[in-house]
């Protein structure tokens, strides 16, 4: 594949297309000049697809309602020559695509491994990427039996989820009898029939301080070869465990950067995955670097964060290992992050069951160093904390001359911006106002 051709002789990669890290125009302009995007729309409640864009700008190829079979025909006859998507729920789908199509892609064993907690934290332990005792939750007598087992803190979430939903901290038996209450006593069983898993919770190593205890690195895949795109930094988490943003490159020593990025390719080994990208979150934990997981795409605003610092689009690295083109490893090799990007999002209390008032996000857009910023909600909102990313009150991009630069940019933004909830506190007669 070669840049500059024509459309009709460029390569087609086929997007299995949802809820992901990355969008339609995304897609669009990372892919415009080198390889036509085939979207591909299945049956999701997550997503709608811009239908006008995709079949103006690229080709549509609309699966809803198709059986298994009626999709790969249609897929087939679109002549896709790889295939690729952005998120985990179509992981599977896209997978089960790629067999019947001949093109590479995860195995369905790989794709077990790498949205089924409980099997990938079986395979990272036994690879000695984690040391964390885990337990598969179906119902509130394997709770009880987990929790007295493994003891306390612990954590626990979805088999199968993304983005911090629905993922508790467990420290006593009360929180095992609300978790219970909530999931598993009556009706609840029935709402709620996905399975969970309960691990130990990995100890911090790192003190209080500006970043959290944990990056996330983005990794190449094809057959043998695993290369590193580069690591972000985090913010601290929020209570329970919802993440409040990223910046890249994260503030780490040449000696950090290589114990991690030696761990995340023993973990990619482990998982057994042979194409694509890897998102993969690493804790600084009391015991030594541990895996927290690995994902099989490209990790949520990671590919904004990098063209930020002028970086290559990772959305187009991705399509070209899609098409085992290794050109992919020179583009994400033959640069260097100019400055600091980051993306920081605004959290809710752990408390709060409506946003109230939300003021001076537009503001934000007259500050210097803020690219792009979006309040995510409107007032009279419900907010669940339990829907982890989808819950942010506003997102905020930017970049700045140094890390020290970004923690300042985040005050100012703090300063700027106003949210205001009404929150429920245990010890509460009723609801109260809080501004944060």
């Amino acid at each position: 594949m070669q840049d500059g051709l024509n459309g009709e002789e460029m390569q087609r990669v086929a997007v299995i297309y949802d809820l992901g890290a990355a969008s339609a125009v995304d897609i669009l302009t990372a892919l415009d000049g080198f390889a036509v995007p085939i979207f591909v729309c299945p049956d999701s409640d997550r997503e709608e697809c811009p239908f006008e864009i995709m079949s103006e700008f690229g080709i549509l190829c609309d699966v809803r309602g198709l059986d298994f079979d009626e999709a790969v025909l249609r897929l087939r006859d679109l002549r896709p020559a790889g295939i690729m998507t952005f998120t985990d729920y179509q992981l599977g789908f896209t997978a089960r695509l790629a067999a019947a199509l001949g093109l590479p892609f995860h195995t369905l064993e790989t794709v077990e491994a790498l949205t089924r907690k409980y099997v990938q934290r079986r395979l990272l332990n036994s690879c000695g990427a984690s040391h964390v005792a885990t337990r598969l939750i179906q119902d509130e007598s394997s709770l009880r039996s987990a929790f007295a087992e493994l003891g306390c803190p612990g954590v626990l979430k979805p088999d199968m989820g993304t983005g911090s939903r629905s993922t508790y901290r467990i420290v006593d038996a009360g929180d095992v009898e609300e978790f219970s209450a909530r999931n598993f006593a009556g009706d609840a069983k029935s709402e709620s029939p996905e399975q969970f898993v309960l691990e130990t919770e990995i100890p911090c190593a790192v003190p209080d301080g500006p970043w959290g205890d944990y990056v996330s690195v983005e990794s190449l895949i094809l057959g043998d070869r695993i290369e590193h795109l580069g690591i972000c930094g985090k913010f601290p988490l929020s209570k329970p465990y919802r993440e409040t943003g990223s910046c890249f490159p994260a503030a780490l020593s040449p000696t950090d950067v290589a114990a991690i990025t030696d761990l995340v390719t023993r973990a990619i080994r482990a998982l057994g995955v042979r194409h694509g990208i890897c998102h993969t979150e690493v804790k600084f934990s009391a015991t030594g670097l541990q895996i927290i997981e690995v994902n099989g795409r490209l990790g949520g605003r990671v590919n904004e964060l990098v063209r930020q610092t002028g970086g290559p689009s990772v959305i187009e690295i991705a399509a070209r290992l899609a098409l085992s083109d290794s050109s992919a490893f020179t583009m994400a090799r033959e640069w260097a992050p100019q400055g600091v990007s980051f993306l920081y999002a605004k959290v809710p209390p752990f408390e709060a069951t409506r946003l109230l008032d939300i003021r001076g996000v537009d503001d934000l857009h007259d500050m210097t160093g803020i690219s792009r910023a979006i309040a995510q909600q409107e007032p009279g909102a419900a907010i669940d904390w339990r829907r982890g990313r989808l819950e942010h009150a506003y997102i905020c991009f930017g970049a700045a001359g140094s890390h020290e630069g970004v923690l300042r940019l985040v005050s100012e933004i703090e300063e700027t911006v106003s949210v205001t909830y009404e929150v429920v506190r245990s010890d509460a007669v009723g609801p109260e106002i809080c501004e944060k």
